[in-house]
Order: C-alpha cells, then sequence, then structure tokens
C-alpha cells in the first residue's frame, strides 16, 4: 500500500518537420508527461505506479526510470486502513 502520487517526468519525442533546434536547452525538445497512481515501488532505478487493479483483471502499471521523473507529488497518503493491496 502506497501513497496516491502525481509523477511529471520526461519522455522521448520525436517531432516532424521542426525548423529549430536548441542546441543550448535540448531538453526543450522532450515531452512532459504526467502520471497519477499508487506507488507501489521505488528505488533509484525506478518508480512503479499501480494505475488501475481488479480481481479478475489483475493491475496495470507504469514503470518509470527513477532520473527521468522532475517531481513526484503526494496527492493522498494511503494507510491499511483506507485501501487494501491485490490480493495474489
Amino acid at each position: 500500500v502506497g501513497p496516491i502520487v502525481k509523477v511529471t517526468w520526461n519522455d522521448a519525442a520525436s517531432t516532424f518537420k521542426e525548423y529549430r533546434i536548441n542546441a543550448e536547452n535540448p531538453e526543450e525538445h522532450l515531452t512532459v508527461c504526467e502520471t497519477v497512481g499508487e506507488m507501489v515501488a521505488k528505488n533509484d532505478k525506478a518508480i512503479v505506479l499501480v494505475m488501475h487493479g481488479s480481481q479478475c483483471d489483475g493491475a496495470d502499471i507504469m514503470a518509470i526510470p527513477a532520473d527521468w521523473a522532475q517531481e513526484i507529488e503526494i496527492l493522498r497518503e494511503c494507510t491499511s486502513e483506507n485501501s487494501e493491496s491485490p490480493k495474489e
């Protein structure tokens, strides 16, 4: 059981017919993503969020490389009193 978080992270992007490349600030060409879910695992390599879970379908997860994350905003702390872990 982990907190409900919003992770803001940079992802690779490809664009077509670009007329200008910002060599001074190349990260401008990345795409900013926001993913919301329950953070169930985190270490120095990866952050794993569960975005949906059910007993019949299993869990839909997003694994984000930790060094891609720009911000992790805690939206709600979870405790065993207000949420349940999925059953195996």
